[in-house]
């Protein structure tokens, strides 16, 4: 488990610095204790003649090991699919607000990121200083309920004190109860003790929990995997374990905000990132192939340029590397690890407001539903809490169907459904874009879960390095998770790199 001082509250970033420096590197997490003996070695600026590391994707796990690496003196250059850094935090600029269309909030427990924003003199915001969507109608059944009328609403499906808990809250309150894993190691959900919840979560919610059907299914309205049947209760354990972990963190500091926000945009911190390294980062540069001689790893592009180093850092999420040849072949366990694990999928259709339609029909402007369309909320991210734009979140099993559309298919069927649940909506709504890490083909989903059984066949394998090419990405970190486990991710390779070089 991480050690509160190693929050952000508990270790200041030295005045005046923002760059990366050898003791921000040995003071996180226990992969980087392995370079306490090796000082020579980890400082030392290599003779190779060309490039010593590639690291594949500038989102955070991959742009935190580049840095990391540079600052170490080594040679290193970091290839992007996209036309843009960032990865899967994404800040639309061009939409009033700026709303964030991937990673939003960093939690308490976000040391190192929180301490790299600061490092690169960005400014951070709490909830009270980022106004945004606050209060929700609840659309169940065909039927608008506010959130006064919930607890003792005929549809309220709960018993006791769980009818105070409004349908929005009811997956992590709810899934939290009795969470086996609380209070332990942030690792401990990969120990065999743990094994027996690696079980489909309905099951764990039904046998454990006692929850009812109707129950369940507003449960399964939001959860950002594909379907409860088809998650591990472990997964979600652990998610709420890592929660639980950042709300103590907060709970310790109560003069600093519990979740903050990048001011300007959560994008800026991996532009200021890339902007810190001595090799711009290379964008549009698709790898499909590895080719690992022994001494030295080539990333072939699709647009025909091959780069070559002494190692390889590869960031990319599973569902993309089903599509990239590794030379020589990956091991069986991995291909299967690779082929099997998912990410989350979800689709969010952005759009302007052309008028306030909250005040024709007087209820809260935004909805979460069983429809769907599932959520759709109204950002005020304006002045003095301002309405700026709306947003349709789709994810889990509902998106899949989105599969079968093109963009304004999408935008069509969301409308037709949003005005239909509320006729107040139409002409309401201008439609800007659209965003889904599930259909870009450098994404793959919104961030790795596990299937009923993977923890306990995969889990422990997705660390490992093949030859000279290192994994990294939210989906290998073994302690936290979201955008803190693409730092912690990116910090482990980088060191397994350095021990290499």
């Amino acid at each position: 488990m991480l050690d509160p001082s190693s929050s952000p509250q508990g270790a200041g970033p030295s005045t005046g610095t923002r760059r990366y420096s050898r003791r921000r590197l040995l003071g996180y997490g226990a992969s980087a204790m392995a370079l306490a003996g090796l000082p020579g070695l980890a400082r030392a600026v290599t003779n190779y003649k060309g490039l010593d590391v590639i690291v594949v994707g500038a989102g955070l796990s991959g742009l935190h090991a580049a840095c990391l690496l540079q600052e170490q003196g080594l040679n290193v250059l970091t290839l992007e699919g996209r036309n843009r850094i960032g990865g899967r935090v994404y800040t639309l600029m061009d939409v009033p607000g700026r709303p964030e269309a991937g990673g939003e909030w960093m939690g308490a427990n976000y040391a190192r990121m929180i301490d790299t924003a600061r490092r690169l003199g960005l400014e951070m915001l709490g909830p009270d200083e980022v106004s945004d969507i606050r209060e929700w109608c609840y659309r169940i059944r065909g039927e608008y309920i506010l959130a006064a009328d919930w607890p003792d609403h005929p549809l309220n499906p709960m018993q006791g004190d769980d009818r105070q808990v409004l349908p929005n809250r009811m997956l992590f309150t709810l899934s939290h109860k009795n969470n086996p894993l609380s209070g332990q190691p942030l690792d401990a959900w990969i120990r065999p003790e743990f094994a027996r919840f690696d079980i489909p979560q309905t099951q764990y919610l039904k046998e454990y929990l006692g929850f009812n059907e109707e129950t369940i299914r507003l449960m399964n309205v939001v959860i950002h995997t594909d379907h409860m049947d088809n998650t591990s209760a472990l997964h979600e354990m652990r998610r709420y374990a890592v929660g639980e972990f950042s709300a103590r963190l907060a709970e310790s500091r109560p003069d600093l905000p519990a979740w903050r926000q990048i001011k300007g945009g959560n994008s800026r911190l991996p532009e200021a990132m890339a902007a810190s390294l001595e090799n711009p980062v290379e964008l549009n540069k698709t790898v499909y192939a590895f080719e690992d001689s022994g001494g030295e790893v080539t990333a072939h592009c699709m647009d025909g340029t091959r780069y070559t180093a002494r190692q390889v850092i590869c960031s990319m999420p599973y569902p993309v590397l089903r599509k990239v040849k590794f030379a020589p072949r990956l091991p069986q366990r991995m291909e299967r690890a690779i082929e099997e694990i998912d990410y989350g999928t979800s689709i969010q259709v952005h759009f302007l407001l052309r008028k306030r339609f909250w005040e024709i029909d007087e209820m809260p402007a935004s909805m979460w539903t069983d429809e769907p369309f599932e959520r759709f909320g109204v950002h005020r991210r304006g002045p003095n809490g301002e309405a700026t734009s709306a947003v349709a979140f789709i994810n889990g099993n509902e998106a899949y169907k989105y599969d079968l559309m093109n963009d304004e298919q999408v935008v069509e069927f969301t409308v037709r459904a949003l005005e239909r649940a509320r006729p107040s909506l139409k002409g309401a709504l201008e439609p800007i874009g659209i965003q889904s890490c599930h259909r870009e083909v450098h994404g793959g989903g919104d961030w790795v879960f596990w299937r009923p059984g993977q923890v306990g066949r995969f889990a422990g394998q997705m660390r490992e390095a093949h030859g000279n090419i290192h994994f990294a990405g939210e989906h290998t970190a073994l302690l936290e998770r979201g955008m803190e486990g693409a730092f912690e991710s990116g910090e482990r390779a980088a060191v397994d790199a350095l021990l290499r070089v």
